[in-house]
């Protein structure tokens, strides 16, 4: 399997522009977690963020993921934005320590010990249980398996005190299928989907407010 080359070249890339991973997700309209997530190789952008990345560098996307980048002279030409390259990697570690600190403080602790506990065994024998003892146990209670990641998606939000990592959008299919298995109101159960894309836009601006009081 050949080797990409993506995230190194897309952390080089951006600090030899001396961005912030916030200020780079911006400009694409995706999240800075994402972007984390690309520049340690965790994910990769879809096609159209990839291409978007591509434009905004002026790089070919072949280079972007198959060829090493060396973006070192470039940086190093100018002193200002290596002190601002240096602030800017700062401020990353900082981000990167307040999401992935796993130090057993408050609660990010309490976070850690959910984060232990196998969820998708209990759903099994949870789903076993329903099965067995209850009418309809077989038909409905697989709805269980749709909360696994519900549940590591609230884990998640308390490590990381955002809102908007939440995995909504799951937990309105496990209700829309829970509900409309048992009582058959498929419509107008369709209506909470309709309430996923009001959901990230508040739940980002909450978590805007409660960083910038954080930091006064």
């Amino acid at each position: 399997m050949k080797q990409s080359y993506f995230g190194d070249n897309l952390y080089a890339l951006r600090k030899s522009k001396g961005i912030s991973q916030d200020e780079f997700a911006e400009s694409l309209g995706v999240s800075r977690q994402a972007v984390s997530k690309w520049e340690r190789n965790e994910a990769y952008p879809d096609t159209e963020n990839l291409i978007a990345i591509a434009k905004f560098f002026n790089v070919k996307i072949d280079d972007l993921i198959n060829t090493p980048i060396d973006v070192s002279e470039e940086i190093n030409s100018d002193p200002k934005l290596d002190n601002h390259v240096e602030y800017i990697e700062k401020e990353d570690e900082d981000e990167d320590e307040d999401e992935d600190d796993t130090a057993p403080r408050g609660s990010s602790a309490m976070s850690h010990i959910w984060d232990s506990v196998p969820f998708a065994i209990i759903a099994t024998i949870a789903y076993l249980i329903i099965g067995f003892f209850i009418e309809r146990g077989w038909e409905i209670g697989w709805t269980v398996f749709v909360l696994v990641p519900v549940y590591y998606s609230v884990t998640d939000c308390i490590r990381r005190k955002r809102f908007s990592s939440f995995n909504y959008p799951v937990l309105v299919t496990f209700f829309f299928l829970l509900f409309g298995m048992l009582y058959g109101i498929w419509h107008p159960l369709w209506i909470l989907f309709l309430t996923v894309p009001v959901y990230y836009p508040i739940s980002s601006a909450i978590d805007s407010a409660i960083r910038s009081k954080s930091k006064k």
